[in-house]
């Protein structure tokens, strides 16, 4: 079988989770890895026997790389992969794919005028429950979206944040819970609803000892007109991941994996013209079943090479990876100014609010 040869660079957490999803997969083959940190790029070349760079540009000369992972931290992610294009390499990016829409720009731009793929990991839309959720909505299960509600609300200790320099400071992570822990949820929301028009955001550093956001809520209005409310934290000591999308025909309720559909015998229109004043529509929930395991970033590597092999797109282009940054920026955005943000937003007032935030 034909392969796509993989050189990962920042082999510290998610770039170890890259290598083992390279090679898990037939379509993919590692052949060079990249770490500012010698001891670590040479442990990890040891045991995958390939060649090791503290130099990720001496990686990028090599003509048998054609993919560079980009698995570095986030203020990393657009000058790696805008120098990978250079080279003519396909470019898959871990998120966020930028800190900023304005560098999101910059990447897509420059991968068309180079003609190579430019990928983002969103491993949660190759998960059974949430493609199950997509295929409802594709299907017209839900008929049409009028309101959304989100809750991402995770954990996370000072420790955390203290054991990397580049965490929790607007010049190097980009922003806090919006852009690294919950922008997968962003993603699955506007994969689920569709782009925002316009919302209204705010953000607060409520408990961690760190510049950037660790509470963010949010209103939303979608371009299809759905209402949509977001909250999410890095303070839920106990945690909540809850989605609920209520469309025209029926409801989807997803809380901690558990999946259910209520759904109307009539459509809310027809319920709604009936003539009884108090009128109660008539509904029955029921349990959606699906497989639990999913790929993960084994399948969204497999997906990006077969997207080469088969010179399509993958499931997420650049262009579908900038919307979840633009909706995290947005609320950032939204809060500093005190007012609600249309879509798209100005970059030119995000690159001065990120110059002022950097600046502090």
């Amino acid at each position: 079988m034909e392969k796509v040869n993989f050189g990962v660079v920042g082999l510290k957490g998610i770039g170890q989770t890259h290598i083992e999803a390279v090679k898990a997969v037939e379509e993919a083959e590692l052949v060079a890895v990249a770490d500012i940190d010698e001891d670590v790029g040479k442990a990890v070349a040891s045991r995958f026997k390939v060649e090791c760079y503290a130099n990720y540009e001496e990686m990028l000369g090599r003509k048998d790389v054609d993919v560079v992972a980009v698995c570095t931290p986030h203020f990393l992610h657009a000058p790696m992969a805008l120098k990978a294009v250079e080279h003519g390499k396909h470019v898959l990016v871990e998120k966020p794919m930028a800190v900023s829409v304005v560098e999101a720009d910059q990447m897509i731009d420059v991968a068309k005028r180079r003609n190579v793929k430019l990928g983002v990991v969103y491993q949660y839309r190759f998960q059974p429950l949430y493609q199950e959720m997509k295929r409802i909505i594709k299907d017209g299960e839900l008929g049409p979206i009028m309101r959304v509600c989100m809750e991402a609300c995770t954990f996370r200790t000072q420790a955390y944040y203290n054991s990397d320099q580049w965490r929790g400071k607007w010049a190097t992570e980009g922003g806090g819970v919006l852009i690294n822990q919950t922008i997968h949820n962003l993603d699955l929301l506007q994969w689920f609803v569709g782009k925002p028009s316009k919302l209204q955001g705010w953000i607060s550093t409520m408990l961690h000892d760190i510049e950037v956001e660790d509470i963010a809520s949010s209103t939303i209005i979608f371009e299809n007109g759905a209402h949509g409310i977001v909250q999410v934290s890095t303070i839920d000591a106990v945690p909540t991941e809850r989605i609920e999308i209520y469309g025209g025909k029926a409801k989807i309720v997803n809380v901690g994996g558990e999946l259910k559909i209520g759904l109307l015998e009539k459509s809310v229109r027809e319920c709604i013209s009936e003539d009884a004043v108090w009128g109660k529509p008539q509904f029955r929930w029921m349990d959606v079943e699906m497989e639990k395991e999913g790929a993960g970033h084994a399948g969204v590597i497999k997906d990006f090479s077969r997207s080469i092999l088969e010179d399509r797109h993958p499931m997420v282009p650049g262009e579908e990876g900038r919307i979840s940054l633009e909706i995290a920026n947005a609320i950032i955005l939204s809060s500093f100014e005190d007012e609600p943000v249309k879509f798209p937003i100005s970059r030119e007032k995000y690159a001065q609010l990120t110059e002022k935030l950097r600046q502090k």
